[in-house]
């Protein structure tokens, strides 16, 4: 027989881990010394292989002291609700995956030139959910506004950040007063789903004025003093709020990643 050292150590876990199984009545030792030793037999590492597996996918304890057994009087309603719960988390771990690919397809460098050249590009139609509006634009309010957006979405939203910023009431002829403007947090809407109790705000199809810019107070500001050139030489006229959209899934501070979007819907028809 084994002691429990040499069955945690063949199972890849910790001696207090089994002490807590055996506590719990989820794995027993199969005999015990009059001194209170543990012991186990060979056998029992494929049972517990079994339910270290079932804790790794954050199956309950409950449910694994329901079915963690050799007995054959489960009930087969529990086996299958366990295997949801599996699926579920499958489901998700793939998620994720995809998630963290899209991270790593993200991880290119901005082409530099890019940087602060307004010009005029047509975007599709986009679905958003959005935040309350803000009030400030306090670097507390931004975070508590940040945070409190995502609690409502769905918990690996928090993860995909692409197609996120901010919708800013602001002109494009008084980029001085972005400091004091009003924004919304927006994240696009995952897969056209509105299941999400969250109100939604639809980005129109169409030209938009747009400009890249490192995402700081001197980079927007940059930005946006660009635009106003540009509009006014080209006499355009814009839509009165501006939306910033991340270049990036990766946020670095204030819910914004190094570099972004500026862009102003263009109202007047262009050839």
């Amino acid at each position: 027989m084994l002691k429990i050292s040499e069955m945690a150590k063949l199972a890849n876990t910790t001696r207090r881990t089994l002490i807590f199984y055996d506590q719990e009545n989820i794995f027993k030792p199969i005999d015990r010394s009059p001194a209170g030793y543990r012991y186990y037999d060979y056998s029992q590492l494929y049972d517990l292989m079994f339910i270290l597996g079932l804790r790794g996918l954050d199956i309950p304890l409950d449910e694994i002291r329901k079915i963690g057994t050799k007995s054959q009087d489960v009930p087969n309603e529990q086996l299958i609700s366990t295997q949801n719960q599996i699926d579920n988390k499958i489901n998700e771990l793939v998620k994720i995956r995809e998630i963290i690919n899209k991270k790593i397809g993200n991880q290119s460098v901005v082409d530099k030139d890019m940087l602060y050249q307004p010009s005029i590009q047509r975007r599709q139609k986009k679905i958003f959910w959005c935040s309350q509006r803000s009030v400030s634009c306090t670097e507390e309010e931004v975070a508590q506004l940040f945070a409190a957006f995502y609690k409502q979405l769905d918990s690996l939203a928090v993860m995909d950040t692409t197609k996120s910023g901010f919708l800013t009431n602001l002109t494009v002829d008084k980029p001085n007063g972005y400091a004091e403007a009003s924004f919304r947090v927006i994240k696009e809407v995952i897969n056209g789903e509105h299941k999400v109790p969250v109100p939604t705000i639809e980005k129109n199809a169409g030209r938009y004025v747009c400009t890249l810019v490192e995402n700081n107070v001197v980079g927007i500001d940059q930005g946006l003093t660009e635009l106003k050139i540009f509009c006014k030489k080209n006499k355009i006229v814009t839509e009165d709020y501006l939306w910033q959209i991340n270049a990036g899934n990766n946020l670095i501070e204030t819910g914004s990643s190094k570099y972004g979007w500026l862009e102003f819907a263009v109202l007047n028809k262009q050839d």
